[in-house]
């Protein structure tokens, strides 16, 4: 018996941990070499253009945080009346991503890849104790934490899509959604800690189990706004368990718990109230649709009859297990209930986050278990037909992962690529230009990237993360059209250009309206969008640029586009040049 214990706590679970990191990080070996079958000059970089939260806000900050500069407020532009230390973003998960992120601080485009293989093993030892302490099972321990680290997304399309072969191909060309940077990579952590505590503290309520709920939840204020938000009605439904249950002693100690989460989180709302006096914050909660009101005709079509969750709670309530399968059908439904709330309250905060973060991962564990009961009810189970089972299911779901990492490196590859003049360009902005400097950029990707390389601030920034209200924003996008003398037709037509297949493709978040625009509930089609930015642009008399600036760019998107003779502008010195880059500064 300690004979197994042994093998099992030395040999399996590391060895599983392995190949879960192999999975996961397979699409970053190898994306580098389908890059190398072009004849061109190209230099790889693990972080993606097209997916928005680490090139827009989480790396900025990061290398912000590394520099030694207050690193929380507006990522893009320097603002008058924003204070550098406002924040929207909850703090902690930078701070311990910087921490991840120091050794390779001169290269943070790499961090993608190196909080991949240090966090994964992290969820799913978190994910194994778990999930062992409420089922009590090795198998459904190993393999659900495994299909919740690496399919979760399938759990949160519509059972009718299981079977539906374009639904899964769209899957299998995604990213694992485990590896995005920042979240889940750090905040899901903190849940499954949080999760973990709050399983002792319902089944064993105790003082010291009180106090550590009550610093995870207060913990999870600077975490994560979805994660704080999930665990207050994850405690609200044991809550009401407990007064079922009649138990004042175990309410009394959740009062505390949450009483002093409340004080711990004191310093987050002073956050929220600063951000909330400055001049931008509406517009900012305008773009983020964080007050639209859903389409209610829409998730009521798209309602999913959540299959597993009824069948879990079918079979909790039938065979009255014991109160810790209670507290895994609360866990899922707690969930559930966030993720269809703006259907009863008729605000939409982006609630598909509760799916992906915490119903996805939570609903294939349970679903693991449910087969497992299942199995188990069919067949009389012994220890070499478990072995056999787990073997053959650990063979399928490695098969399918690995297969997912090839199709999405086969499908995206060419998105991971930067132009080698560009991105020497940009090592020379990170080596010779100081902190805090302003640089004038009209092609959406630089002005992008640029700023996971440097901490510097952009002239133009964007609608995604920006605390500047939409009217400035809109102002300097015109004036920075203006000043490089760009067609506005041309501008409101921006197309992703892909050098490597020399083609134009759908550019995502860097197409003009919804890089401004951002989902905007006040421009909320493309004609209202357009008719703001002609607007703007009729209105102004250009004659300079009326916000500060330090730098100009001036590479292949400028080159192509523009009309300007940058060369005779008497207020520009060239500091850097190559085939493909011309980098100037202002003489003032």
């Amino acid at each position: 018996m300690k004979s197994n214990k042994f093998i099992h706590a030395t040999l399996l679970l590391p060895a599983w941990m392995v190949v879960l990191c192999l999975i996961m990080s397979f699409h970053f070996i190898l994306i580098p070499l389908f890059l190398e079958q072009y004849d061109t000059v190209m230099t790889y970089s693990p972080t993606i253009v097209q997916h928005a939260d680490p090139v827009f806000t989480h790396i900025p900050i990061l290398r912000k945080l590394l520099g030694g500069i207050p690193s929380f407020g507006d990522q893009f532009v320097l603002l008058e009346d924003v204070e550098v230390n406002i924040n929207a973003w909850p703090r902690l998960p930078y701070y311990l991503m910087s921490l991840i992120s120091y050794p390779v601080m001169n290269h943070l485009d790499v961090i993608p890849l190196v909080s991949t293989v240090l966090l994964t093993p992290v969820h799913a030892a978190l994910l194994y104790v778990w999930v062992r302490r409420i089922t009590g099972s090795i198998s459904v321990s190993i393999l659900g934490s495994s299909v919740a680290l690496l399919f979760r997304e399938l759990f949160v399309l519509q059972p009718w899509h299981w079977v539906n072969v374009n639904q899964i191909k769209g899957l299998l060309n995604s990213p694992f959604f485990s590896n995005a940077l920042i979240h889940p990579q750090i905040s899901f952590g903190v849940c499954c800690f949080s999760l973990i505590l709050i399983y002792q503290f319902m089944m064993r309520p105790s003082k010291k189990l009180c106090i550590g709920v009550g610093i995870v939840y207060g913990v999870s204020f600077y975490t994560y706004f979805y994660l704080w938000t999930y665990l207050t009605l994850l405690l609200g439904l044991i809550g009401i368990y407990l007064l079922f249950q009649r138990d004042i002693a175990a309410i009394s100690l959740m009062l505390k718990a949450v009483c002093l989460a409340l004080v711990i989180s004191t310093f987050y709302w002073m956050d929220y109230w600063q951000f909330s006096q400055t001049a931008g914050f509406v517009d900012f909660q305008d773009r983020f649709a964080l007050s639209r009101i859903p389409d209610l005709t829409e998730r009521l079509v798209n309602l999913r009859p959540h299959l597993i969750t009824v069948l879990y709670f079918i079979f909790v309530i039938s065979s009255r297990r014991s109160k810790q399968y209670l507290y895994l059908l609360l866990v899922v439904v707690a969930a559930e209930i966030l993720w269809k709330a703006p259907i009863v309250i008729g605000r939409d905060y982006q609630s598909l986050h509760y799916a992906y973060h915490f119903f996805g991962p939570f609903v294939a564990i349970v679903f693991m278990f449910l087969l497992r009961e299942l199995l188990f009810k069919i067949v009389q189970p012994n220890s070499f037909f478990i072995a056999g089972i787990v073997f053959v299911s650990a063979i399928v779901v490695t098969s399918i992962g690995l297969y997912r990492s090839y199709q999405y490196s086969l499908s995206n590859h060419t998105a991971f690529s930067i132009e080698k003049d560009v991105y020497d360009a940009y090592e020379f902005v990170q080596n010779n230009v100081s902190a805090e400097s302003i640089i004038v950029v009209a092609d959406p990707e630089v002005n992008m990237r640029i700023r996971n390389v440097a901490p510097i601030y952009v002239y133009v920034p964007s609608g995604y993360g920006t605390f500047a209200t939409t009217d400035e924003m809109l102002t300097r996008y015109i004036e920075m059209k203006k000043f490089y003398d760009i067609d506005l037709d041309y501008s409101l037509d921006y197309k992703w250009y892909d050098s490597i297949h020399d083609e134009y493709i759908e550019p995502g978040l860097l197409e003009t309206n919804r890089w401004l625009f951002n989902g905007s509930l006040k421009y909320n089609d493309n004609i209202l969008r357009e008719e703001a930015i002609i607007s703007i642009n009729d209105s102004r008399q250009f004659k300079s640029l009326t916000y500060d600036a330090d730098l100009v760019w001036f590479g292949p998107y400028e080159k192509s586009v523009s009309d300007i003779n940058i060369n005779k502008l008497q207020d520009l010195m060239l500091v850097y040049s190559n085939n493909s880059v011309d980098l100037y500064k202002f003489a003032k």
